[in-house]
C-alpha cells in the first residue's frame, strides 16, 4: 500500500511541473521600464516673489509640505534642498534625504543681508530608487527676523548690592544662534552700548571705588566674562554709587538687527571701608542687636574707621522651628559676585540667629563656601551665633558653615534626654586657654537669666582652640535636671586666627539689656570678651 501512495504523489508532482512549464512558454513580449515618480509642493506657484506685496516677506523659518506619486510602485523617500537665487548648485549638490512629507525649514539669508529670495526644491524617490527628474520647485521671499534675549532670573542681583554684581541671559535667533553677531550691554544708558562676544552669556561687573573719597558718586566698572571670572579689557562707564542703577542688554544679529532692549534696575551701595558688618540676625528685634554689636566694633576699632553694613536680616524667622528661607538680599549663586565682593574686605563681623542648623536656609553656609580669596588675602571673620542642632543631621552633611567655624563636632543626646541644655542664672563660665595673640584669657562671665537658646559644642585636635566653657544642666524626658558632663565649649578660635566663634547671646531680645556680667556684676566684661576675640583675630584696634 505505501508504494502505491508514493507513486500517486510522484505523478502529481510531475504533472505540476509540466503545467508550469507550459504556462511559462506562453509569456511573450517586452518588459516595461520602471516609471519615474512625480513630486508636488503644497505651494503650487514656482515663485512667490512674483506675487509679493511690498513689505510682506516671509519669516526665514518656513513650514513646507510636499507629496509624491509613483505609477508602478510607491514613494520611499524625498530629497530636499534650498539655496539663494544668487547661487547655482550642481544638479546633485546640497540634497538631503528625508522620509517626511513636511518640515519646518530655516532658509538661509546671506550674512549682512536683511532679505533674500531662496529656492526650495523637492524630488520623490520610489521603491526602485528612481528619482523624479523634474523636482518640484518654488522661490520663497524671506526677511531677517530680529534676535531675542531675556535675563536669567536665577542670576539677577538682589534689590541692593555693593559694587560687585553679576548678570546672565539667554539669547536666541530665528535664523539660528550662529546668526547672533554680538551681545550689547550698558549701565544707565539705553543709547550707547558695549559689544561683547556672542558666546558670553554671563558677566560680572566690579566697580572702581575709591573708599577714601566720600564725594565719589559715579564711577566705571570692569567687566569679567563667564562664571570663571575671566578678565576682559572692557569697561562700563556711568555706574552710580549710593543710587539706583539700570542695566541694559540687547542682542544684535549679523544684519545689525537688534532685539528688544531688556533692563533691570537695582540699588548699589558704595563700599567705604575694609571692615564689613553683616546683620544676619533674622528677628524683628534686630535693631537692638545691631546697635549693641556696632557699638562694640566702634569702641574697639581706631577712631573714624569706616564700617560697611550688609543687611541679610530678612525675611525674619517665623514659627517654632526658627527657620526661614535664605535672605532675598543674596543672589541666586554666590560665585563669582559674592566671592569677589568679600575679597575686598580685611575683616568681617557676622551676627546671626542661626548659622549651622540648616544648610539650605541659613545664610552663612551660602557665603561660607566662597571665602577662599578673602582668607588668602589675610582676612578674618568674627561670628556671633547660637548653636542649634539640625532637624535632620543627614540633610546637614557637608554644611560649609560647619566646615568654616572652629567646631569639631556638635553634641548629641541620648533618647532619655530632651535635646536641650540650660545655663542657669548665676552660673559661671571658665577659660583655660589664652586667646591666641593676646596673652590673655577671656573674662569669667555669668548670666543674669536662664539661657536655653544655644548649645555647647566640641573642640578637639590642633586646628581649633577652645576659649570658654559654660556650665550646663540637662533635662530628662520626664522633666528632671542634672549636671551636663559632655562638651561645654561656648567660644573658640581657629588655630590660624582666621575664624572666631562666640555662641552666648549677650543681649536680651525682650529688654535689650546685657545678659552677662562678671562676678562683680560689671556688664562691661561681656564687651571685653568680644574685644579680646577681635584682637586675637587681628582686627585693627585703637
Amino acid at each position: 500500500m505505501p508504494h502505491k501512495i508514493n507513486s500517486i504523489l510522484f505523478g502529481g508532482f510531475l504533472f505540476l511541473l509540466l503545467v508550469v512549464a507550459a504556462c511559462d512558454s506562453d509569456i511573450t513580449g517586452e518588459r516595461f521600464d520602471n516609471l519615474s515618480p512625480d513630486t508636488q509642493l503644497s505651494v503650487r506657484d514656482t515663485s512667490l516673489v512674483d506675487n509679493l506685496v511690498t513689505g510682506d516677506r516671509l519669516s526665514s523659518t518656513v513650514l513646507v509640505s510636499w507629496s509624491g506619486d509613483d505609477p508602478d510602485g510607491f514613494i520611499a523617500s524625498f530629497d530636499i534642498r534650498f539655496y539663494s537665487t544668487d547661487d547655482s548648485p550642481a544638479p546633485e549638490d546640497l540634497w538631503t534625504n528625508t522620509v517626511r512629507n513636511d518640515s519646518l525649514v530655516l532658509l538661509p539669508i546671506p550674512r549682512g543681508n536683511r532679505e533674500a529670495d531662496v529656492v526650495f526644491e523637492v524630488r520623490a524617490i520610489d521603491n526602485e530608487g528612481n528619482i523624479d527628474p523634474t523636482p518640484a520647485k518654488t522661490v520663497f521671499p524671506i526677511q531677517n527676523a530680529p534676535p531675542e534675549i531675556r535675563f536669567s532670573n536665577f542670576d539677577l542681583p538682589p534689590d541692593t548690592t555693593f559694587g560687585v554684581f553679576s548678570f546672565a541671559w539667554i539669547a536666541d535667533d530665528p535664523e539660528g544662534i550662529e546668526n547672533i553677531d554680538r551681545i550689547e550691554i550698558s549701565l544707565n544708558d539705553s543709547l550707547n552700548f558695549i559689544p561683547i562676544d556672542p558666546t558670553i552669556d554671563f558677566v560680572t561687573l566690579v566697580a572702581d571705588v575709591d573708599k577714601q573719597d566720600d564725594l565719589q558718586t559715579e564711577t566705571s566698572a570692569r567687566i569679567f566674562a563667564g562664571r570663571g571670572f575671566q578678565a576682559t579689557s572692557l569697561v562700563a562707564p556711568g555706574l552710580l554709587l549710593d543710587a539706583e542703577n539700570t542695566f541694559y542688554i540687547r542682542a544684535v544679529d549679523q544684519t545689525d538687527t537688534t532685539s528688544t532692549v531688556q533692563s533691570f534696575a537695582w540699588h548699589i551701595k558704595k563700599s567705604r571701608g575694609d571692615i564689613l558688618y553683616v546683620n544676619d540676625f533674622r528677628k524683628s528685634t534686630f535693631p537692638g542687636q545691631q546697635t549693641f554689636h556696632l557699638g562694640i566694633l566702634r569702641e574697639y576699632l581706631p577712631e573714624g574707621t569706616a564700617i560697611d553694613y550688609w543687611d541679610l536680616s530678612t525675611p525674619f524667622v517665623t514659627g517654632s522651628a526658627g527657620n526661614t528661607p535664605r535672605s532675598e538680599f543674596l543672589p541666586g549663586s554666590p560665585d563669582p559676585a559674592i566671592r569677589q565682593f568679600l575679597a575686598q574686605y580685611e575683616h568681617i563681623y557676622w551676627v546671626s540667629t542661626n548659622t549651622i542648623n540648616n544648610i539650605t536656609s541659613n545664610n552663612l553656609p551660602f557665603v561660607g563656601s566662597v571665602l577662599d580669596i578673602f582668607f588668602d588675602n589675610g582676612g578674618s571673620i568674627m561670628v556671633h551665633s547660637p548653636i542649634t542642632l539640625p532637624p535632620n543631621p543627614e540633610d546637614n552633611l557637608g554644611n560649609p558653615a560647619l566646615l568654616l567655624l572652629p567646631i569639631n563636632s556638635l553634641i548629641s543626646f541620648p533618647d532619655s534626654l530632651r535635646p536641650q541644655l540650660r545655663m542657669s542664672s548665676g552660673t559661671l563660665t571658665s577659660s583655660s586657654t589664652e586667646v591666641p595673640g593676646t596673652g590673655q584669657m577671656l573674662p569669667v562671665l555669668k548670666p543674669n537669666s536662664l539661657i536655653f537658646t544655644t548649645l555647647p559644642y566640641s573642640v578637639s585636635g590642633s586646628t581649633n582652640i577652645p576659649l570658654m566653657e559654660g556650665t550646663y544642666s540637662y533635662v530628662t524626658r520626664s522633666g528632671s535636671q542634672g549636671p551636663w558632663f559632655g562638651s561645654t565649649t561656648v567660644a573658640s578660635m581657629s588655630a590660624d586666627r582666621r575664624v572666631g566663634l562666640f555662641t552666648l547671646p549677650l543681649l536680651s531680645e525682650s529688654s535689650g539689656e546685657i545678659i552677662f556680667s562678671d562676678e562683680n556684676d560689671d556688664t562691661e566684661a561681656a564687651r571685653d570678651a568680644v574685644k579680646l576675640l577681635l584682637e586675637g583675630l587681628n582686627f585693627p584696634q585703637r
